[in-house]
């Protein structure tokens, strides 16, 4: 199987547990009982923990393991993590395993975009194409989810999770490609030195884009926090949630299938720009939103607040860090988006708790911030896929 294909049997796998995690499992933690304080509190906690274990994981993966080892490794420990949520109940000892669980869960992320980046780099693979199939599988896990969670208990969703990281444990384990730091490829002969390719890691050019991708994808906390509580409460079952899930991922799907070409005409700037305005627009409006034709007509746009902001992150990650810093990149920039959507997440949920007005009007502002800073960082030269 070429390449490309196994990297994007990966993003299949992983992104199947997110989109049944995402929607349904502050379903689960309210069927549990949990309030919405300590469910933003419970959905913040994995982002916290990335803070620490992406950028150290993904930098000790760059140096001892392959990629493929350190994903299938990561996502072994990570099945074991959801398995034991079967086994707990109440606040504390959900955190705890869930914190756990997040050490080994967050740093997939990096590994898998630092490789499908090097794999389009090397010419094996665009990272658009490969990046889709976890966007088509999170659909089929919104869709999926909604009927279960419909049929049966909210909590069966873990089950679906289990699933997704043994595959992608096993597809992890057989890639080929060995660690970055071996790799004595002619595009990287000429990669800066360790010390340099650091700082330019540390840059305020580099910090203040990544800051303002942060922001963008940090206004999402309360959508993917409340917005299935929300519907719900509109009157909205749990196979309508899922397909209303489902639809903003279709179009987040249609963008990636077209990245390449996309992105060579707007550059990462334009990218993480349309990101900007369409999330402030999406976030002011979704308080209003209560019936199924105007919530679907906003979730259109979740291809320009998601998908063009992470396209757009990526690229820009991507043609910013040296090769043998690929991982680390990554996992920095993971890292500043993680502390910022941590804060949103944990945010989200106080204000929640007061209406759902608050809570989305303060995202449309984190949104609106992002954008600032996009316009801050031209003093350092517009970003460029």
């Amino acid at each position: 199987m070429p390449l490309r294909y196994r990297v994007a049997s990966l993003f299949a796998a992983y992104f199947f547990g997110l989109g049944l995690f995402l929607p349904f499992f502050p379903l689960v933690l309210a069927e549990a009982g949990l309030g919405a304080a300590e469910i933003g509190s419970l959905l913040a906690l994995p982002l916290l923990i990335r803070l620490v274990a992406n950028p150290l994981v993904s930098a000790l993966a760059d140096r001892y393991l392959r990629p493929g080892q350190a994903i299938a490794l990561l996502s072994a420990v990570a099945c074991a993590g959801f398995g034991a949520l079967f086994l707990v109940s109440g606040f504390w000892p959900t955190a705890l395993v869930l914190a756990a669980t997040s050490l080994a869960w967050g740093p997939l992320v990096p590994i898998s975009d630092a490789l499908a980046a090097r794999v389009q780099r090397r010419g094996g693979g665009d990272y658009g194409r490969m990046r889709l199939w976890g966007s088509i599988a999170f659909v089929v896990a919104n869709l999926v989810g909604g009927l279960l969670v419909g049929a049966w208990s909210s909590s069966v969703v873990l089950g679906g999770i289990l699933a997704g990281l043994a595959v992608s444990a096993v597809v992890g384990w057989f890639l080929p490609l060995a660690r970055l730091r071996d790799e004595s490829a002619p595009d990287e002969a000429q990669a800066p030195e360790p010390g340099r390719g650091a700082a330019i890691l540390y840059a305020p050019s580099f910090l203040i884009v990544i800051a303002a991708v942060g922001l963008v994808q940090a206004s999402h906390a309360a959508y993917y926090a409340f917005s299935a509580l929300y519907w719900s409460q509109a009157g909205l079952g749990g196979t309508q949630v899922g397909q209303l899930w489902g639809l903003g991922v279709v179009t987040e799907v249609l963008l990636f299938s077209m990245a390449a070409r996309i992105g060579a005409r707007i550059g990462s700037g334009g990218l993480l720009a349309l990101g900007a305005v369409a999330a402030v627009v999406r976030w002011l409006a979704f308080p209003f939103a209560v019936d199924l034709w105007t919530i679907s007509a906003l979730q259109l746009l979740h291809g320009l607040t998601f998908g063009a902001t992470h396209l757009g992150g990526v690229a820009y990650v991507a043609r910013m860090a040296p090769p043998q810093w690929a991982g680390a990149a990554q996992g920095i920039a993971s890292t500043i988006v993680g502390v910022m959507s941590a804060t949103a997440t944990a945010l989200a949920g106080v204000l929640y708790a007061q209406g759902a007005e608050p809570a989305f009007f303060a995202m449309a502002g984190l949104a609106g911030l992002g954008g600032a800073l996009l316009c801050v960082s031209l003093l350092w030269g517009r970003p460029r896929a």
